[in-house]
């Protein structure tokens, strides 16, 4: 299949959708147990708060920091369980691209391959925050040499000249003056937000596949599915953009659940009192986000991962016909 015709590649997805038995059932499983678990982390995290701030005094320091520990340490767990389970997610939707037999049960694959998975997510953060530091790093150089930061430097030359002469080795910067410097260097972090796109999305479709790849082959390892995934995208990288750009609806939908999510935030920013309680208004649009997000993965989220799925098949390698039955991976179908 040509995955420079996205209206074929999306058709056929739709058409793949419509024969598969268990796809809606899959995604309802999916979207429930995501969801779930991003309730109730959520609600640990609120219940903690409120435990934590009515400990009070000497007594209570050894409670309250055990508390704060589980507190950080919740997210972390949240997003390795979310982890394994959008690579199973992922399964069960290549699965349906291929015409073959899809189950609930393949939501499991991504914790059968946790390790694997889990080194292979560690090498892409390493690399995308190497990334960032030098995006960060080149960004400051052109901001420092160029006129971007005189009124920065209007700003902090006399507040460094009076620390000197104070015989200070710091300086101490009020709120007001704080807001100032922020926009003063608001053009540098521009700068780094573009520099960093620009290098950093070659390289995040360089390893777009490398999911796919833990997947398809079951004793690839993480290194071995990067670089399996830069071979496969090798002059492929504008036709997958051209269709992520064409499945805008989708990532438009997602964004806006988020600014849903965040509405106790925004309304008081805009000016705009709410009727209720900031407690309740924290909960009200984590709701309405939560019934956002689960309408956007029942109805849409399944005919673009199938999309996806299929341009993984059509840019794999092929591998030589074997005549023999293979069952496969149980936890696969």
């Amino acid at each position: 299949m040509d995955i420079r015709n996205t209206r074929q590649l999306k058709d056929f997805a739709a058409q793949r959708l419509g024969n598969a038995q268990e796809g809606q059932k899959i995604v309802l499983l999916y979207t429930a147990i995501a969801l779930g678990v991003t309730a109730l982390v959520t609600i640990v995290n609120y219940c903690l708060n409120l435990r934590i701030d009515q400990m009070t005094g000497l007594g209570g320091m050894g409670a309250r920091s055990m508390l704060t520990t589980v507190q950080t340490l919740l997210p972390v767990a949240q997003a390795l369980f979310l982890m394994c389970l959008d690579l199973g997610y992922l399964s069960t939707m290549l699965r349906v691209a291929r015409g073959q037999y899809a189950s609930p049960n393949g939501l499991r694959l991504g914790f059968d391959r946790f390790w694997v998975l889990l080194r292979c997510n560690l090498l892409r953060g390493l690399i995308y925050f190497g990334l960032g530091m030098a995006s960060v790093y080149a960004a400051m150089m052109i901001y420092l040499m160029s006129p971007l930061a005189s009124s920065a430097m209007e700003l902090l030359t006399p507040m460094v000249t009076a620390a000197a002469a104070a015989g200070e080795t710091s300086i101490t910067l009020d709120d007001a003056a704080y807001a100032q410097l922020m926009s003063a260097m608001t053009p540098a972090l521009i700068l780094c937000a573009v520099l960093f796109l620009a290098v950093a999305a070659p390289f995040f479709y360089r390893y777009r596949m490398a999911d796919y790849l833990l997947i398809d082959r079951p004793g690839i390892g993480a290194v071995a599915a990067l670089r399996e995934s830069r071979k496969m995208m090798k002059g492929h990288r504008v036709q997958l953009l051209k269709l992520d750009l064409s499945l805008w609806w989708f990532y438009a939908a997602m964004l806006a659940a988020s600014v849903i999510c965040y509405g106790d935030l925004i309304f008081p920013a805009l000016g705009i009192s709410l009727p209720i309680s900031g407690t309740a208004a924290y909960f009200v649009f984590f709701a309405a986000y939560v019934a956002a997000t689960f309408a956007i993965y029942y109805f849409l989220r399944n005919r673009v991962e199938v999309t996806y799925a299929l341009v993984y098949d059509s840019l794999r390698p092929r591998e030589p016909e074997d005549k023999s039955i293979v069952l496969g991976n149980i936890f696969q179908m």
